[in-house]
């Protein structure tokens, strides 16, 4: 903290502006906990906060902006300093800098440090109104109030993902506050929603973070969707109940992702690269992932039907019900257009990789259809289709079905192994190097700029990587045998 320029700058305009400030909340925890405190830091001071949040903003080339009228916050974003950084400065609730920490949400945030004495002194006085520094050092989350967690419901949410990413236990009387509340969990914005859950499935462990949430009241508050999965069955392939199922595939969803370089050691380290990238709103490809994996099979309850000549259930066209689904849920978060195109895709065509296994053989057309339909989702398509499979069997961290695979799922291994390879190896590199271009088609077949044109270049491509076409003259040859007055697919 002494070290940061942030701090520092915000303490000289403090001492220039003769106001005192305090540093509250997850950075002093974290301060104390000995984590990484990040980029992004919470203040409170008795005064102009809008004042001096827009002169901060012009020393170290911000942006400031109003966050909440209702409370005062100001919000100062650097692009420059440190590499990015969030500052929120908010007006003292209450009359002092004890009845603020009292109105905030856990004991473990409900701690200051005056900015003076963080510069000044060598042990600067920690102002814990609530017992904080106890919990931290017994590793107990404890709400501060019921009421507290009324005022802001999306508290009860938060209170999981804390206890996960801070390896604590939630306090049994706030459980208790929990559940009998958990109704209240409808009333915030799907946005800031979005955000708590995200953050949390960004983290390790997601499926245990789910699996609390369902226990306490919140998951079905807040996905209505999910009603009937404690008690669907799936048949007589599997005695798990969908919701079950659901978790499971999470887990081992999770499973691969902490193993890549075991599964996959040559494209490791480039899934890796893929999982990170962000998608908008702060979420990443690895966040949605275990999100499509628990709501893979969305669309099952609403498809279930018993097949007369043996009375077994079965789930016909289930995975588009659940593109539309999980399209509905994706509004209701908010998540941005990339975000719900990626999750409608993968739900539509997460049986893809399971009829490809059950296919015998693939066939390099088959290779090149599933990334030429899909491109660089296929990438998450087979990582999900593993998981949906693995979900399917006997899982537990002590032996996860990967380590002695099923016949069923030995095969859908063999077949995400071969895929990732060619995406890497042939599919990938073969990009630019197609020996005709657009208009050397239209001009062969006489054709005027059409979607046909886009429809033949893929299928010359296609020809180029299975080898069946080497030469432009080959190429010239392959596209004017093409029968064009019939459909092409």
């Amino acid at each position: 903290m002494i070290g940061s320029e942030i701090i520092r700058a915000v303490h000289r305009l403090a001492q220039e502006r003769k106001e005192e400030v305090y540093l509250v909340g997850g950075a002093v925890r974290d301060f104390l906990l000995k984590r990484p405190t990040g980029k992004d830091f919470d203040f409170v001071l008795l005064g102009k906060v809008g004042d001096l949040a827009k002169e901060l903003a012009r020393h170290i080339s911000g942006t400031a902006f109003l966050l909440d009228e209702a409370f005062g916050t100001w919000r100062v974003v650097v692009k420059k300093a440190e590499g990015g950084s969030e500052l929120d400065f908010c007006a003292l609730q209450g009359e002092n800098i004890l009845a603020d920490l009292r109105q905030r949400d856990f004991t473990v945030n409900s701690l200051a440090i005056r900015l003076a004495d963080i510069l000044q002194t060598d042990n600067p006085l920690v102002i814990d109104p609530l017992g904080g520094l106890a919990d931290l050092r017994k590793k107990i989350l404890r709400a501060n109030s019921e009421e507290a967690l009324r005022q802001d419901p999306l508290r009860m949410l938060r209170a999981f993902r804390f206890a996960y990413t801070l390896e604590m236990g939630i306090e049994e009387k706030t459980q208790g506050m929990i559940r009998r509340n958990s109704d209240l969990i409808r009333k915030p914005a799907g946005e800031r929603v979005r955000n708590e859950l995200f953050a949390a499935l960004n983290e390790t462990r997601a499926a245990h973070f789910l699996r609390d949430l369902y226990r306490a009241g919140l998951l079905p508050k807040l996905f209505p969707e999910i009603a009937e999965w404690d008690g669907l069955r799936q048949g007589p392939h599997s005695d798990r109940s969908l919701l079950e199922h659901a978790l499971q595939t999470v887990e081992a969803g999770e499973f691969l992702l902490s193993h890549l370089r075991d599964f996959f050691p040559f494209q490791a380290q480039a899934l890796e690269q893929h999982l990170g990238q962000n998608l908008g709103e702060g979420i990443s490809r690895r966040a949605l992932f275990k999100f499509e994996c628990f709501f893979h099979d969305s669309g099952k309850p609403k498809t279930r039907t018993q097949a007369p000549e043996t009375k077994a259930f079965r789930f016909l066209d289930h995975d588009q019900e659940g593109q539309r689904i999980n399209e509905r849920l994706a509004k209701r978060l908010k998540l941005s257009r990339r975000a719900t195109r990626i999750l409608s895709e993968l739900t539509r065509q997460h049986m893809r990789l399971a009829s490809l296994a059950k296919g015998g053989t693939m066939t390099g057309r088959a290779k090149y259809r599933f990334f030429y339909d899909m491109g660089k989702e296929g990438l998450d398509l087979i990582l999900l289709s593993l998981a949906n499979a693995a979900g399917a069997e006997k899982f537990s961290d002590s032996a996860p079905p990967f380590q002695t695979p099923s016949k069923g799922l030995k095969k859908v291994l063999e077949i995400g192994r071969e895929l990732f390879r060619y995406f890497g190896e042939d599919f990938s590199g073969q990009a630019p190097g197609l020996l005709l271009n657009g208009e050397e088609i239209m001009k062969a077949l006489g054709l005027s700029q059409s979607p046909l044109v886009g429809r033949l270049l893929g299928m010359l491509k296609e020809a180029e990587i299975g080898g069946r076409v080497g030469s432009k003259e080959e190429a010239l040859q392959f596209i004017k045998n093409i029968d064009i007055s019939r459909p092409l697919v």
